[in-house]
């Protein structure tokens, strides 16, 4: 990879890391249509994956007594069943249709967050059906496109939950569904992690920390509306970018 990439995809991962401390999720769902762009469809999602687990598990500390344990439970075992399933048909696929599946997961995460949020619909906070189902779509989305956001927006809309504990919940999780993701497909096919030079996986972890304290600081000084605009503009041009080219692969 040249340079000019590495220094591209540090950046990318500190500005996903500062909107990760602010709402929560992100990184996947900005991240994943950038990489697979820069790096290539299997290789930017294993980034992704890792990249998934590691950056939540600085935020721990800070975060650790909002934790809701039962969601993170009944969330995590589902999408954790899925995902061998997931992991095989990612590892056999090729690059093209990975494309797709990354633009119209994140492209489906957008649509929902902006119409759900206009809608009274609710599910209870407590449903194990509506976890378990959150579960299934965040594995499975993890596993193929390095995009769970999309299955846990809805769940998080429907439910109206409570910013703080999603932000926190979110986090355990993550790291949960990244890590056995990431660990799936290395077992699976061992050739598919990024070609990356040392300097940019230390500087991706320097630029997690960065971006991480750099949400912190804003947290309370950006509107949720902004964030969540700046959110969806950005997810919405890395998935247009990310199915140009998949389409592209396949009818080339």
């Amino acid at each position: 990879m040249g340079t000019a990439v590495g220094i591209g995809i540090v950046l990318l991962v500190l500005v996903c890391a500062m909107i990760q401390r602010v709402v929560g999720l992100g990184l996947g769902m900005i991240m994943a249509p950038f990489a697979v762009i820069m790096i290539g469809a299997h290789e930017g999602v294993m980034l992704v994956n890792f990249l998934g687990g590691a950056t939540p598990l600085l935020m721990l500390p800070r975060i650790w007594r909002d934790i809701e344990w039962r969601k993170v439970a009944w969330i995590g075992l589902a999408a954790v069943a899925i995902m061998p399933a997931a992991a095989w048909v990612s590892v056999i696929s090729p690059s093209g249709p990975l494309y797709v599946v990354v633009a119209v997961l994140v492209l489906i995460s957008v649509i929902v967050s902006v119409v759900l949020n206009r809608i009274q619909a609710v599910v209870g906070d407590d449903s194990r059906t509506a976890q378990v189902l959150t579960g299934i779509g965040a594995g499975a989305g993890t596993v193929l496109g390095g995009v769970g956001g999309p299955a846990v927006t809805v769940y998080a809309v429907l439910s109206r939950w409570s910013i703080l504990k999603m932000v926190a919940t979110l986090q355990p999780l993550w790291i949960l569904i990244s890590f056995v993701s990431f660990f799936s497909k290395w077992a699976m096919d061992d050739g598919q992690m990024p070609d990356l030079a040392w300097w940019v996986w230390a500087a991706c972890l320097v630029a997690i920390g960065a971006g991480l304290a750099l949400g912190e600081s804003v947290q309370h000084r950006v509107s949720e509306d902004a964030m969540r605009r700046f959110v969806i503009g950005l997810a919405l041009l890395g998935s247009l970018l990310a199915l140009f080219t998949g389409v592209r692969q396949m009818l080339g």
